[in-house]
């Protein structure tokens, strides 16, 4: 019976320290890409540097002390030329792709939590790409004008 219950509170204790994993996440909103580089959010890589000189409603969350971030803005369609400098010029399989986030992080779309849905994201018209240098995966939705990045 003690085996069962020390067994029974190790998988509480996990279940529970799993779940807490995102409890120091930040968040930060900028109305603006200037706004967000004043403040220091590109040096210090919670938004990729290059994004379109017109990006505004960003908003960003991260992991201190770890490379884990996640991001939306919005963009001019006259900009486009510049967020597809930053990406590959292929757009990738979604399903199968994961995106891992903490839960606290409420302005996140539920489309893009956990395991992707790629017929779903196509639907809505979302597209997936990889960026040309680090880690991010860019969500885009070209017609709306608004795309999402995070790290694997």
């Amino acid at each position: 019976m003690t085996r069962v219950i020390f067994t029974v509170l190790i998988g509480i204790v996990s279940t529970v320290a799993g779940g807490c994993s995102g409890i120091n996440a930040q968040t930060n909103s900028f109305a603006t890409l200037a706004e967000a580089r004043q403040a220091g959010a590109m040096s210090k890589g919670w938004i990729p540097e290059g994004l379109p000189a017109g990006s505004h409603d960003i908003r960003e969350g991260h992991v201190p002390g770890t490379s884990q971030r996640w991001g939306l803005f919005e963009f001019p369609h006259a900009e486009e030329g510049t967020l597809r400098a930053l990406i590959q010029p292929d757009e990738i399989p979604a399903d199968g792709q994961r995106c891992e986030i903490p839960a606290r992080i409420e302005w996140w779309p539920l489309m893009l939590r956990g395991t992707l849905n790629g017929a779903r994201l196509v639907s809505t018209g979302t597209r997936l790409y990889r960026a040309k240098t680090g880690d991010l995966l860019f969500a885009i939705n070209w017609n709306q004008g608004r795309a999402y990045f995070w790290s694997q």
